[in-house]
């Protein structure tokens, strides 16, 4: 007797996947077809279970995100499919977190993505039936024979036990940052979920634009080792390498092995979402200095200053983390985000007049007052882009900067008379940056100093003018700073300059 046909729920606003979805699947599978959430909701009363619900993001009525969910608390052995606009991370990972998407399918559906994605939505069913029907025998042995009851309860704990790890590694996901660390949290989480088994996971150089990643976790490899490929639409992005008998010499189990595929899906479907976060990330970077780049040239103070300010700020945040120096801890990410936000320092000089911005000669004070308030209106204008963000990334250090880089450590700076570590680190450390590229380089209003010159007149003016400890920092790699300055030259500003031995002059 063959096994009924599974059932496919696809609920779209139009007919768009509905005939291509239709011929693909032919006659292995059931399609149902409606145009609304409360229609798909009474469709799986009436006609349902199915095996799997297939959403279009943007219904009329129910949100696809709380369709899936309801099919999901209601009927959870029914696999849920997103379709999603192309490259929207942010709809993907909340359909994940929220909804327990099993997998998101950009928009416009090509017909290969939408049957490869259904395929495997089919197959998670199968899998998931298998475990529920396993955990069925598993309790008629515990009923049958009382003398395996101890063994079998072991065995149910540490089913649900794995299956709790891999919960925990999808929304621990959500925090990852690079490709790299996805990679160390899938290797942490299928060897915590295999009992410590040695694990080692290979994401490859085509598929996350860099380097290859290889990461391992838990106790040691053998020569027996089970591969499970890690899949995207594209095709195998990289692969999961389990030893395969353990230290304890229990082969995996068919559960095991699914557990794996499982890993291999979200890892799959993580680095899909950190290379858009990634592109969008460059696209926002490349679209702001542009801006601040703009703004700096009607300052007539261009050449290449907005890439010096920030291999110095660079330099001195590292300079910082070394020596350990200063209150706040210097992460990869804090120096990332100020080589990307210091270019906006100046960027409100775009609200002052030509008529000031552009005299070669002294200000008037009633200038000066004028040309102050370049500060106040930089910060004020990122955070008003700022309020309009839900994930703002660098915008926010990039506005602390544009408020605060005018700001002194003794307090007679401005736009506020903030004072010490009321100002902003990353303001602190662009201040001297910033200064210190002023003095060594042509301005419309004086010669440019040298390098000597400079670091002798920053030197003098530490715990008055910067922070303390931004210029212990910045003193321990004068040569580096010196180096960029020759290295980053504007050619315009006459001949090129020579490194000298700075240790020897102060």
């Amino acid at each position: 007797m063959s096994s009924p046909k599974k059932r496919i729920l696809l609920v779209e606003k139009a007919d768009g996947a509905r005939t291509d979805l239709r011929k693909a699947i032919g006659s292995r599978c059931d399609l149902f077809a409606v145009t609304s959430g409360e229609d798909a909701i009474e469709a799986c009363r009436t006609i349902g279970p199915f095996a799997v619900a297939v959403a279009e993001h943007g219904l009329p009525d129910v949100s696809a995100f709380e369709l899936l969910r309801r099919v999901n608390e209601s009927w959870p052995e029914t696999v849920g499919l997103l379709i999603a606009p192309d490259g929207d991370t942010q709809v993907a990972t909340r359909a994940v977190k929220e909804a327990h998407v099993f997998r998101c399918v950009s928009a416009p559906c090509d017909p290969g993505a939408l049957l490869s994605a259904v395929d495997a939505a089919l197959s998670r069913h199968e899998e998931m039936e298998r475990l529920e029907s396993f955990s069925e025998e598993l309790l008629f042995g515990k009923d049958s024979m009382e003398s395996f009851t101890e063994l079998l309860e072991d065995k149910v704990e540490h089913q649900a036990a794995a299956l709790r790890r891999l919960h925990r590694f999808t929304i621990e996901l959500v925090g990852a940052r690079s490709t790299r660390e996805i990679a160390q949290m899938a290797a942490a989480a299928a060897s915590e979920a295999l009992g410590g088994r040695g694990v080692q996971i290979q994401l490859w150089q085509a598929s996350v634009r860099g380097e290859d990643v290889h990461v391992g976790s838990g106790g040691e490899m053998s020569a027996f080792l089970h591969r499970t490929p890690i899949v995207a639409a594209a095709g195998e992005i990289g692969e999961i390498c389990v030893d395969m008998f353990g230290s304890e010499g229990r082969k995996l189990s068919a559960l095991d092995t699914s557990l794996l595929a499982s890993f291999g899906a979200s890892t799959s479907l993580a680095v899909h979402q950190e290379l858009c976060r990634r592109d969008l990330d460059h696209a926002q970077h490349a679209t702001i200095l542009a801006l601040a780049r703009l703004a700096e040239r009607r300052d007539m103070d261009t050449g290449r200053h907005l890439e010096r300010v920030a291999s110095y700020c660079r330099l001195v945040a590292e300079s910082l983390r070394t020596l350990k120096l200063g209150g706040e801890p210097i992460t990869d990410a804090f120096i990332e985000d100020l080589a990307s936000s210091s270019p906006l320092h100046d960027i409100g000089k775009v609200g002052i007049p030509d008529s000031i911005l552009l005299k070669p000669g002294k200000l008037s004070p009633e200038e000066w007052e004028i040309m102050k308030t370049h500060a106040e209106i930089g910060g004020s204008t990122l955070d008003g882009v700022i309020a309009g963000l839900e994930a703002p990334g660098f915008l926010t250090m990039g506005r602390d900067i544009a408020w605060c880089h005018h700001e002194k450590w003794d307090g007679s700076g401005y736009p506020r008379g903030l004072r010490g570590e009321e100002i902003p680190l990353s303001a602190r450390i662009v201040a001297l940056a910033d200064v210190y590229d002023a003095l060594t380089t042509v301005r419309p209003y004086k010669n440019a100093w040298s390098h000597a010159d400079s670091i002798d007149w920053i030197l003098s003016r530490s715990g008055t003018h910067f922070d303390p400890t931004v210029v212990a920092a910045f003193a321990a790699r004068l040569e580096d700073a010196d180096r960029i300055r020759c290295t980053l030259a504007d050619p315009q500003h006459g001949p090129p300059c020579r490194s000298t031995e700075i240790a020897q002059q102060l």
